[in-house]
């Protein structure tokens, strides 16, 4: 595991930690119940996706062998005698899978608020590989639930000069990134539903996606048909022109799209920077992909401007 990882996990144990407690997860801990596996329901919006093919098979073998180690975390639900899942959907599917008539559980009476953060906080603990839009989802979790707890703040600094700390920043400190990747992760949330799929798909890239969702939902839908059909490739500074065009004259028609999208930018295409990646793997997990180094070593020199 490298470092960067390292630290973020223990960031979110730490958070988890002042939230939940830090019970002993010995079965026969007082605060771990035996809870019947149906009673289990998924958190309403969950932002992340089950487990699937060789994932969700690992799982399940682990689960027959093992059992389930690690207990799940659900909240009460008022009036009801199921119980919402905080974390440990995956753990839960592949129970309901495999037969198990009951998981061990930590039960918590905590609000909304406090629930989607753990929700959010445990998932990044526990897992290293995200969708973009299960980490945009997540961080708007996250940030949602912080304003509603009255931290925000309206404006970076005061009349009298005091720098002050925003919402959106201490996301990103929770998560180990910098405020500028939060912002740009959570403008996906603003993406049509196929749009946000192909970035998910590495079919449309980050940067661009994220240009792309200050347009109208109109716009959108048109670049959706042509990415589609055409398999059309959409640059950073495209997606940054068609923002700057639909600022100055409104929605955008299939033509000035297209005008907009027929510019290849050859000479910004050939602009590039080749560092060997033997040179740079160490310092991140084996699983890791190349967008997602290049990403981490974009969020690291944000933050060293910070």
């Amino acid at each position: 595991m490298s470092k960067l990882n390292l630290n973020r996990k223990l960031k979110g144990q730490d958070l988890i930690s002042d939230i939940i407690g830090k019970p002993d997860l010995n079965k026969n801990d007082k605060d771990i119940k035996q809870v019947k596996t149906y009673l289990l329901i998924p958190f309403k919006n969950h932002p992340f996706k089950l487990y699937e093919g060789n994932k969700l098979n690992d799982m399940i073998e682990s689960i027959k062998e093992y059992g389930i180690l690690s207990p799940v975390i659900a909240r009460e639900i008022e009036n009801r005698e199921e119980l919402e899942l905080l974390s440990g959907h995956n753990r839960v599917n592949a129970a309901k899978i495999i037969g198990l008539e009951t998981v061990p559980t930590i039960i918590k009476n905590v609000d909304d608020d406090t629930a989607q953060i753990i929700v959010a906080e445990a998932n990044f603990m526990q897992r290293q590989d995200f969708l973009p839009s299960e980490r945009a989802k997540a961080y708007k979790m996250q940030l949602d639930a912080l304003n509603r707890q009255g931290k925000k703040r309206n404006t970076d600094i005061c009349s009298n000069g005091t720098y002050v700390n925003t919402s959106r920043e201490e996301v990103a400190k929770n998560n180990d990134t910098s405020a500028s990747q939060i912002r740009r992760y959570i403008r996906l949330n603003y993406l049509t539903d196929e749009l946000l799929d192909r970035v998910d798909k590495n079919i449309l890239g980050f940067r661009p996606a994220v240009e792309i969702s200050y347009l109208s939902s109109e716009s959108q839908k048109i670049i959706e048909s042509l990415v589609k059909n055409q398999n059309i490739k959409i640059s950073l500074k495209q997606a940054e022109t068609l923002k700057i065009k639909e600022g100055e004259i409104g929605q955008l028609s299939l033509d000035v799209i297209l005008e907009v999208l027929s510019d290849k930018n050859k000479n910004d295409k050939n602009k590039k920077i080749a560092i060997p990646l033997t040179k740079i793997k160490k310092y991140f997990d084996e699983d890791i992909c190349e967008d997602e180094i290049v990403e981490k070593i974009i969020e690291l020199l944000e933050i060293s401007q910070v």
